[in-house]
């Protein structure tokens, strides 16, 4: 019991790194979702401002909004699957600690019942003690 408990508590300790591993990865997806989509802002405000170079660049500018746009879309796509994943795995976290409670609860419980069974075989072959 005691090693199965062991085991049960090493791979809750997996787990939970493994999660925060997806947690971060989710994390990185949202920063960039937010550079660019902050890279998209600033590429149409100097598209809607009038007196830089009089469009001289405009062209190319909106092919790169459209790159910044379609890469925005994989970033939303994947980030969607990341957290699919960072929540798949938050479910086996929490699994984990399930039966890591429930062997802990048992583990306990049979310490008891030894102890119990210890003492009462110490009271069973004690001899009557005779008074001086």
């Amino acid at each position: 019991m005691e090693k199965r408990l062991q085991k049960s508590k090493r791979l809750l300790k997996l787990q939970e790194q493994l999660h925060e591993i997806q947690k971060w990865k989710l994390a990185e997806l949202h920063r960039k979702s937010m550079e660019l989509q902050e890279a998209q802002s600033d590429l149409i405000k100097t598209l809607n401002d009038d007196d830089m170079l009089y469009g001289l660049f405009v062209e190319s500018r909106a092919k790169r909004l459209q790159k910044l746009a379609a890469e925005e879309s994989r970033v939303k796509q994947a980030k969607e699957q990341q957290s699919e994943i960072a929540l798949d795995q938050a479910m086996k976290v929490k699994r984990t600690e399930r039966v890591v409670e429930r062997l802990t609860i048992e583990h306990r419980r049979d310490l008891e019942k030894k102890d119990y069974l210890g003492l009462l075989d110490v009271l069973s072959s004690k001899n009557d003690a005779s008074l001086p």
